[in-house]
Parts: C-alpha cells; structure tokens; sequence
C-alpha cells in the first residue's frame, strides 16, 4: 500500500460525515446574523466542531462534542435540528426554483392583455368622442 492510498482513504469523508459538516456550515453562516452574541459564539464553536466531526484531532462522539463545544447535549441537538430546518428549507426553494418558480399558477399570460399604446389609444379615442 502507497502513503498516497493511506491519506486518501484516511480523508474520505461518509455520508454522515458530509452531513453534519454542511449542518456545521449553515450554523457557522447564521452565526453571522443573529443578534445575540452569546448564541452566535455557541452556534459557531458548534458548527465548526461539527464540519470537523470524525476526523482527526476532531470529536467522534457526542460527548466529546459536548467538551469540546462546551455546549449541552441538548443545546446541540436544538441547534442541529434549527440546521437542518434551514436545509430543508433552501432544499425547498431550490425545488421550487427547478419547478419554474414560486408562482406555479400560471394563469395570467401577460402579453394576452392589450399593451398599453392600444390602451392610450382608446382613451384618445373616447375623450375625442369617437
């Protein structure tokens, strides 16, 4: 087996893995925008644990997770959770984006009414009394 093998498996990633690192960086990014220092600092130190998680020098289990963030189990999971509401939400625009739109109706075609040269036309035509 060559170094290149060992470093390449050693830095693969699993799906779980992948996941709790995009949830790490969504609650990094809205650290940015919440007002309240205290949560933005909690929500980043989370966030940048989880983008990390399973790999080395980084936590592996919850409890080291808990050391390291210095955050509650419970407070983690709440904010896991808040994260992947926010993924599923930008997961939902981008479906609706690919469906043509927020406004699926399409029941009014804009170029079926009269334009509005026709429109001043006809008001020309009725102040003139014609």
């Amino acid at each position: 087996m060559k170094m290149n093998d060992i470093i390449t498996e050693s830095a693969e990633l699993t799906p779980q893995q992948k996941k709790l690192a995009a949830l790490g960086r969504i609650l990094m990014h809205q650290s940015g925008s919440t007002k309240d220092m205290e949560l933005a600092n909690v929500m980043s130190r989370v966030g940048n644990e989880l983008s990390a998680f399973g790999e080395l020098f980084a936590a592996r289990t919850m409890a080291e997770l808990v050391q390291k963030t210095g955050a509650s189990e419970v407070i983690i999971k709440k904010l896991v959770a808040y994260a992947e509401k926010i993924e599923k939400h930008k997961a939902d625009i981008a479906q609706d984006h690919d469906d043509g739109g927020l406004d699926d109706t399409d029941d009014e075609d804009e170029f079926d009414s009269p334009s509005d040269a026709d429109t001043a036309r006809d008001a020309d035509r009725f102040a003139k009394g014609e």
